[in-house]
């Protein structure tokens, strides 16, 4: 009888402690930080091709106080203006209990770009640290979300142009052609590239005239990978391709294209497309054509509406539509002072800064 009770006492004690426990788990206070628990190693950096692979920030926390010993994910958020209540602020989730993060610098350069900043210039980076603690389920935290103090380093990042070395031209980044980022799109590039001959090329992106750096070559499905042993990528035979690679989703796209003029100002009116030649040797697109003053025409890929040129009020090239940025709005088409035979050459090899020359013969 006194070995069963002895059992009965200690069966209820360990009942008591372990209700003790899991009230202890649910008891927890509304979290705080202390005042000034986010710090950040340096206030000022310039980020370079040359640091890419260093650690070029860290940013350090305190842990959230909840009263309790707590599972705590903590969130480090990056904003560069803070009037929409952090609405457009990117968060990277750190994990649990983790009271720190380092950023290389080619990770934080290609963050900032995709955050739409300016690069060449100092620009203010509002930071701070959001602490939740998820249910033990994972399901989100019931608890309200605390926050650190914020830090603002100011961070100078690059735009970088990507190099296409391959197979075409004997796999020498330094000379190799580029595509440039595009203007106000933070995290795209694109431009043209000749590869001679026949069959399946290969090529890879890199973002500096070497292979010191980092190289993309082929993740699968139209991505990268940037594992320096990755295969090429490839497009299957000889032309002339617009390419792009979107940093922001790691894709890329290869579009072989030929060139020609259409609209009621050329031979062929708006119905049959009048092709140019390309010169190897200059690098240009090329045709010789009697046109009409009275009329206009557009510059178009591949004889379809899917990428091609109007000009802008001051002349200049411009994208009309484009299937990697979108349509543009209130182009206007080319025309010709004079009815007359014209050489018209049509120049797309600085990525960017598109051409065109119409002289009368």
């Amino acid at each position: 009888m006194r070995i069963i009770i002895h059992y009965t006492l200690l069966l209820i004690a360990v009942l008591v402690v372990a209700c003790k426990k899991e009230g202890e788990q649910l008891n927890l206070q509304n979290g705080v930080f202390k005042t000034n628990a986010l710090t950040v190693s340096s206030t000022a950096v310039v980020l370079t091709p040359a640091t890419e692979n260093d650690t070029v920030i860290v940013f350090s926390w305190s842990a959230a106080d909840y009263g309790k010993e707590a599972i705590v994910t903590y969130t480090l958020q990056l904003a560069t203006d803070t009037s929409g209540a952090w609405a457009n602020a990117r968060s990277l989730t750190i994990g649990n209990n983790i009271l720190r993060y380092a950023f290389t610098g080619k990770d934080l350069n290609n963050l900032l770009n995709a955050m739409g900043v300016a690069p060449g210039a100092a620009n203010n980076i509002i930071a701070r640290v959001k602490a939740d603690v998820p249910q033990f389920n994972g399901a989100a935290s019931t608890m309200t979300s605390v926050y650190t103090n914020v830090t603002v380093p100011k961070i100078t990042s690059y735009a970088l142009s990507l190099y296409v070395p391959g197979d075409y031209q004997g796999w020498s980044p330094a000379t190799a052609p580029q595509l440039a980022p595009v203007e106000g799109r933070a995290g795209l590039y694109e431009g043209y590239v000749y590869m001679a001959g026949s069959g399946i090329h290969y090529f890879k992106y890199t973002n500096a005239p070497d292979w010191n750096h980092t190289n993309y070559g082929d993740g699968g499905s139209g991505t990268f990978n940037t594992d320096g042993a990755a295969a090429g990528l490839s497009v299957p035979d000889g032309g002339y391709y617009y390419l792009t690679a979107n940093m922001n989703t790691n894709t890329w796209t290869a579009t072989r294209t030929t060139w020609g003029i259409l609209g009621d100002a050329t031979p062929g009116s708006w119905d049959t497309d009048t092709q140019l030649s390309y010169d190897e040797t200059n690098q240009v697109w090329k045709v010789t054509a009697n046109m009409k003053q009275n009329g206009s025409f557009k510059f178009r890929a591949n004889n379809a509406w899917a990428l091609d040129f109007g000009v802008d009020n001051s002349g200049n090239l411009k994208y009309a539509d484009n299937p990697f940025l979108g349509y543009t709005a209130g182009l206007n088409n080319l025309t010709v002072p004079s009815d007359g035979n014209y050489s018209i050459t049509l120049d797309l090899h600085v990525p960017g800064k598109y051409t065109y020359i119409l002289k009368k013969n």
